[in-house]
């Protein structure tokens, strides 16, 4: 998930908020919001995990989701999108698991 898509689940997840109201809820200006939504620039490391942290996500795989976004075009890119992958593909057997958890109790999952 990269920066636009962030501040785009965070105005959704407060009720469609202003770009001046995610900027207060992430600590930063509203100015640094309206550049980020204009690609003029990424969320720091520490923004990223505070959007995680609002929006119920893990901050790991947001934190490495920047440094993909942030590396394009550099040598370390392949490395962050290595590891973005293996993050993926670490969750899948934990996916899997609640699946077949809610299946044998008889649930089903409301995205399945």
């Amino acid at each position: 998930m990269d920066t636009k898509q962030l501040l785009d689940r965070l105005k959704a997840a407060n009720g469609g908020a202003s770009e001046y109201r995610v900027a207060q809820l992430l600590g930063v200006r509203s100015q640094t919001v309206y550049k980020w939504k204009n690609g003029q620039g990424f969320m720091s490391d520490e923004v990223g995990i505070r959007a995680a942290e609002l929006l119920g996500l893990d901050p790991v795989k947001v934190v490495v989701d920047l440094h993909i976004e942030r590396e394009e075009g550099n040598p370390t890119f392949s490395v962050w999108k290595a590891l973005g992958k293996r993050l993926e593909m670490a969750a899948l057997p934990a996916v899997a698991g609640f699946v077949g958890y809610l299946a044998s109790a008889g649930l089903q999952h409301p995205l399945i």
